[in-house]
């Protein structure tokens, strides 16, 4: 986080916000996608563009591509499942959202990236695959680490993960059925950066992963119950804390799973993933501003963030009340008082007392958070509960379902706020914040507790960072206040 002028800090040292998450990992480059480690991209891969596959006018419809490689493992069965199951999904549904008819992938590639001898479609060795998954425009092909790869993401986030890395995949190949190539990128890079090709992929992954949880994906079920570890996974690839958003940039959590959440929400998924553009789309992903920032990785230890931190939010929140004609004092922050007895202090680190309007904080527990996540996992619960004392100063209840969500949501707000501020202005973000955030939002439910420190019922991490990113693409405004 950044805290100009604080302790005679001339440089900012912003806290950097990457917001949200959805199901699986970060595709890694070249041209249109490359599922592994963030900011490498496969070589070859994307080096032409594609000839324009979809619509009425093509030719003798080729049949659907058997799995190439494997050896039956519970992983390759998996993996030839999931790919099925997804282009049989676009095969039923493109036509009917795009009028066009469904043009079958060309291949699909389980790869030993190990194994020399194993010819690997756009790439020199098949070892450049460790780790990845890619779909190949010039061959209109999709390969995949079957050894390491998707068994790792199986051990660690559940076969929701497979899902999602081969349906961002695939969804490459939706793109280049919709004459949206590489093509597009080279002649107007500034108008298809890859962040942008990349978020499309994601969101067209978030179309097929409603659809599983739906039931509408043949041989593919996904519980709602799955969807946390999924996005999880998403997130675990986003780009470098302090990558710009040029180049080979794929986006931050926010970034990813902003696009995924687009193309998994209610209605017309595929036509908004298909129309998404520079200008509809807000990107957090973005470099270090200055080399102190970069030198201390925009971390603020947590005396100084509430030290900086809380006049700020006591007038942005003070602002927000007294705008809708209640005029409010913000409470200051009572640091390692033990606050109101009772309910509240099942609240987390950061309490509010509906009582008494007072809000109190134990160092001892915002430190185990900020050495777990970062600083601004910390400030975001700090956000939460100026903001849960906004809604009771609003006249709202601030106890029940809707005052935890609300609470998320204009936390939400809140960070945007702080993002949008350009550096040396005081108090704001740095490069990896809003990935904090977003961690914080997924994996623990603090930011969501009401005055009687309940969370909202049911809700899992995933919604969590759907109110949060609806405070943050629409403000106040998007949170009903």
């Amino acid at each position: 986080m950044t805290a100009v002028g604080n302790r005679a800090r001339t440089a900012a040292v912003r806290v950097a916000v990457a917001l949200l998450a959805v199901a699986a990992l970060v595709l890694t480059g070249c041209g249109h996608t490359g599922w592994g480690r963030p900011g490498q991209p496969l070589d070859g891969v994307g080096s032409s563009p594609s000839a324009g596959r979809g619509g009425p006018s093509d030719a003798v419809p080729v049949p659907p591509a058997a799995v190439q490689g494997g050896t039956g493992t519970s992983s390759d069965r998996l993996a030839a499942t999931v790919v099925a199951g997804v282009e049989g999904y676009w095969r039923e549904r493109f036509p009917v959202e795009f009028g066009r008819r469904w043009v079958n992938i060309h291949g699909f590639h389980a790869v030993d990236p190990k194994d020399a001898a194993t010819p690997v479609p756009c790439v020199r060795r098949a070892l450049d695959l460790a780790e990845q998954a890619a779909y190949c425009p010039r061959l209109d092909t999709v390969a995949w680490d079957r050894t390491g790869l998707l068994p790792r993401l199986r051990e660690e986030y559940g076969d929701g993960a497979v899902l999602v890395a081969l349906a961002h995949e695939i969804g490459h190949a939706v793109q280049d059925r919709l004459d949206i190539d590489v093509g597009y990128q080279v002649r107007e890079p500034d108008r298809f950066p890859t962040i942008l090709l990349e978020g499309m992929a994601d969101c067209f992954a978030g179309v097929v992963v409603r659809a599983a949880v739906d039931g509408g994906v043949a041989g593919v079920r996904l519980a709602p119950a799955e969807l946390d570890r999924s996005l999880s996974a998403l997130l675990s690839f986003r780009d470098p804390v302090g990558m710009t958003a040029g180049g080979n940039a794929h986006g931050d959590a926010f970034d990813r799973a902003s696009a995924f959440l687009d193309g998994y929400g209610d209605g017309d998924g595929a036509r908004r993933c298909a129309t998404m553009s520079v200008r509809t789309q807000t990107f957090t992903q973005r470099g270090f501003s200055s080399a102190s920032d970069a030198a201390t990785g925009g971390t603020l230890p947590v005396a100084e963030l509430l030290e900086a931190m809380v006049p700020d939010a006591r007038a942005w929140f003070g602002r927000l009340v007294s705008d809708r004609g209640r005029p409010w004092r913000a409470p200051d922050l009572a640091v390692g008082s033990a606050g109101c007895s009772g309910a509240a202090g099942v609240q987390g680190p950061v309490r509010y007392c509906a009582k008494d309007g007072t809000l109190s904080a134990s160092v001892d527990q915002l430190a185990a958070v900020h050495y777990a996540r970062g600083d601004y996992a910390g400030g975001e619960l700090v956000a939460s509960r100026y903001a849960l004392a906004a809604v009771g100063a609003l006249g709202r209840p601030v106890r029940g379902a809707e005052a935890g969500r609300t609470a998320v949501c204009l936390t939400g707000a809140y960070t945007r706020a702080l993002f949008d501020r350009g550096a040396g202005t005081g108090f704001g973000l740095s490069p990896g914040d809003i990935d904090e955030a977003v961690d914080e939002l997924i994996n623990q439910d603090l930011a969501a507790r009401d005055a009687a420190g309940r969370a909202p019922e049911g809700d899992l991490g995933f919604r969590r960072i759907e109110q949060f990113r609806a405070g943050a693409l629409g403000g106040p405004a998007g949170c009903g206040v």
